[in-house]
């Protein structure tokens, strides 16, 4: 495996932890002070600093579960469907849940396409099979990432620790969390209630212009609520960029960022933080 990015630290591996600190935040979007005593209560004697800035908040950004910063911190899209899972039982909550991670891990570590590949292997081999000549940082740090994000996916049952310390990928989980990210199965529906969440935004307010995260979340929640279908953020994004902008029913206009932003939408060699449609009418 050739791994091109540094491995983020996760702070804090516990699945369950991060669906209670998620669910938190999902209860009071856009209000720090009760996100931040609605965790602390998960961790009793902990401090704001060690739990809430140091664990939490960081780790669930990592994982791309959460934006914004300050007094704007809320659930992205992929962290919105992790929590409705959770509302529907532990079988709903897993699926879910193993089809976002497998997501994020595709995209952030690909430790999952290395068990592939090795059916079995002890924690140590595996360290090994990771190609870490990016990172400038001593051996021992290293191996913890490793363990921590190991840690995260057996919590996912999508990886066991079989006859410690061998690990391996659990097949089935995995192939029903391959086939949730086939975007294919979504591409019927998706102008369909792409265009529906958009028409129900207060476009009057923005002049049509709405932003993509958004969008995104609206989505995804329409396909999961009506269709019992997991659409993460990377299937949108692809489903987005396939479908046609310019037709003779509609044109979508996209508006790029103007500074640094999150979850940009990467369309022909740029970045756009925002999304307008126009819609024609048939003569």
């Amino acid at each position: 495996m050739n791994q091109k990015f540094p491995i983020p630290l996760i702070k804090e591996d516990r699945i369950s932890k991060l669906v209670e600190a998620m669910k938190c935040i999902d209860s009071y979007p856009y209000d720090r002070d009760k996100q931040r005593i609605c965790i602390l209560r998960l961790y009793p004697d902990k401090t704001e600093k060690s739990v809430f800035r140091g664990m939490i908040v960081p780790t669930l950004r990592y994982l791309g579960l959460i934006v914004g910063y300050g007094k704007g911190i809320r659930l992205s899209s992929n962290g919105k469907i992790t929590i409705e899972g959770k509302k529907k039982g532990k079988e709903e909550a897993l699926r879910v849940l193993q089809t976002v991670f497998l997501e994020i891990d595709k995209k952030t570590f690909g430790f999952v396409e290395t068990l592939k590949e090795n059916k079995k292997v002890t924690v140590d081999n595996f360290f090994e099979l990771i190609c870490w000549k990016s990172e400038e940082m001593p051996k021992r740090q290293k191996k913890e990432r490793t363990k921590r994000w190991l840690r995260a996916l057996e919590g996912c049952e999508l990886i066991q620790f079989e006859e410690k310390p061998f690990i391996k990928l659990d097949e089935k989980n995995y192939e029903n969390a391959e086939e949730e990210l086939n975007a294919k199965t979504k591409s019927r529906l998706f102008k369909r209630i792409l265009f529906e969440k958009y028409n129900s935004l207060p476009l009057h307010e923005t002049a049509g212009i709405v932003d993509i995260p958004l969008l995104r979340e609206l989505v995804a929640m329409g396909f999961y609520g009506n269709h019992n279908m997991i659409l993460t953020e990377f299937q949108f994004d692809q489903l987005l960029q396939n479908l046609p902008h310019v037709t003779d029913d509609y044109v979508i206009s996209l508006g790029q960022p103007m500074g640094a932003e999150e979850k940009l939408f990467h369309y022909k060699g740029n970045y756009y933080r925002t999304l307008s449609v126009t819609f024609f009418k048939k003569k």
